[in-house]
């Protein structure tokens, strides 16, 4: 059982996920006070004043994010709040080289830096090749579910600072070697889906492409990548079969994996075939009356419910939501 939750963990988030998004584990301080990170001249008056307002200067990232100025994106911790969701900053600062000031601040439970080595590299880098950097740092709002702590990505344009993706977001590539890389993001739209555990619930991959001056829904476009997606999951799903006996849930992997290949055939522009695929998986390998039930209410939910509303609903084009 613990190898085929593993693969649907790897189904929903991508293996090397940017955050805890299965167990919904919101990041904590460390418990020890780490050193106050070092940043540029012309910007230490501006962080001493905050850290006499009650902001320890937690991480920070400098990068000239448009001609002509130098920008430090930084993330805070508020000393002595007992208010969770005040307890941190990010904030985006400007200095033309006589002055600092702040053109973008936020508040939430957390704030951070990526840790995920690939997200590293491309922070303060021109990702979506626009002619402007990125910076890309992750969110939480303390809730446990995949979609409560975000990665978001923000660029600076005429000195104000712009959102223009945030999500569940697991990877940045180039999926097709044009040097612009897009978005891969966990659909979480399944999460905890029926009564499957948190960790067996069915998730997939969306791709979301620059287009137009936005981040759109284009996963159709990818065959590529969703023809590797599908073949890990149907590797995933054989391994699973060996967890299922008559005992309840022993074969909530397999289903969870199942209906993933489902959803991720419907972002590749095949959902009948998903579909299709997915009543055979249904029909076999089970090994009790119950179990064949719940498959049968699950399919019968992506066939004519509000599960197969959601399969057809999103539409290539679609912006990418951001709140």
């Amino acid at each position: 059982m613990l190898l085929a939750v593993l693969a649907l963990q790897s189904a929903a988030c991508g293996g090397a996920a940017v955050h805890d998004h299965l167990g919904g584990v919101a990041h904590q301080p460390a418990a020890q006070t780490p050193a106050v990170p070092a940043v540029g001249n012309e910007f230490q008056p501006t962080i001493a004043q905050l850290a006499a307002e009650g902001l320890r200067l937690k991480e920070a990232f400098e990068a000239s994010l448009e001609a002509g100025t130098r920008h430090l994106a930084a993330t805070f911790e508020r000393t002595g709040t007992k208010d969770a969701i005040q307890s941190y900053e990010f904030r985006i600062l400007e200095s033309d080289g006589r002055a600092v000031k702040t053109i973008f601040r936020r508040v939430d439970f957390f704030f951070s830096f990526s840790t995920n080595g690939e997200l590293q590299k491309l922070n303060g880098t021109d990702i979506n090749g626009d002619g402007l950097k990125e910076i890309i740092v992750q969110s939480s709002s303390g809730g446990n579910c995949w979609s409560c702590n975000p990665t978001e990505i923000y660029q600076v344009r005429n000195h104000k600072a712009e959102l223009i993706a945030a999500g569940p977001i697991q990877h940045i590539l180039d999926l097709n070697g044009d040097d612009v890389r897009e978005l891969i993001v966990t659909d979480t739209r399944w999460e905890s889906y029926d009564d499957l555990s948190h960790a067996a619930s069915p998730g997939a991959f969306m791709v979301y492409a620059w287009r137009g001056g936005r981040y759109v829904y284009a996963s159709k476009d990818y065959t590529g990548f969703y023809r590797d997606e599908i073949a890990r999951l149907r590797a995933a799903i054989e391994e699973a079969k060996a967890d299922i006996t008559a005992a309840d849930y022993s074969d909530e992997a397999y289903v969870g994996l199942s209906l993933g290949l489902a959803i991720t055939y419907a972002h590749a522009g095949e959902l009948e075939r998903g579909l299709k695929e997915l009543e055979a998986l249904f029909s076999a390998n089970a090994r009790s009356a119950a179990q064949v039930k719940h498959r049968a209410q699950m399919l019968d939910d992506f066939r004519q419910g509000e599960s197969n509303k959601k399969l057809r609903e999103m539409k290539a084009g679609d912006p990418m939501p951001l709140g």
